[in-house]
């Protein structure tokens, strides 16, 4: 299992969030163990916070936290800031490709994605991918036939090492 000091950088908790996920989706935990497994690996300021709050649950007459997702529900509540989706979410929104390899920004778009919670359909994210593409890559690709998204990036790599070739032969 992973440590857990108590950053409040919502990217280091999400991190050791998902970490514990892929453990968890490996064993046949019950939910009950999830949360002392987790908690064996706190320390620093996130042994404090959690010493406190189950204290204080205690002290209004409330039940012990029994499962992992109501565990990962109050974990994010002081580790991931309300204005984090919404961060993610304007991230994601102004992803253009700028001086990244078209298979960088494809990636940087994908984990962007990922991150902020975002499920659309496939025509969106095409769309969307377009859009953060440099000119001089999407006004070519935008003229090709492509089915899917995987289609599109390939297509887009591809317009990209042709320009290379012709910038390197013009030089």
């Amino acid at each position: 299992m992973p440590a857990f000091k108590g950053t409040r950088d919502p990217d280091l908790y999400l991190d050791w969030e998902r970490k514990v996920e892929v453990i968890f989706d490996c064993h046949n935990y019950t939910e009950v163990k999830k949360v002392k497994l987790a908690v064996v690996e706190f320390s620093d300021y996130a042994a404090s916070w959690w010493k406190k709050f189950s204290r204080d649950r205690l002290d209004n007459g409330e039940l012990p936290i029994a499962t992992w997702d109501e565990m990962r529900r109050v974990m994010r509540k002081p580790f991931v800031p309300s204005h984090f989706q919404r961060d993610l979410q304007k991230r994601l929104q102004n992803l253009r490709q700028g001086s990244m390899f078209v298979d960088d920004y494809f990636k940087a778009m994908d984990m962007a994605m990922i991150q902020a919670n975002c499920n659309e359909d496939e025509e969106a994210t095409m769309a969307r991918f377009l859009n953060g593409l440099n000119g001089e890559i999407s006004d070519v690709v935008e003229l090709q036939q492509y089915v899917d998204l995987d289609k599109l990036v390939e297509l887009a790599v591809k317009v990209e090492k042709q320009n290379k070739r012709k910038q390197q032969t013009s030089s």
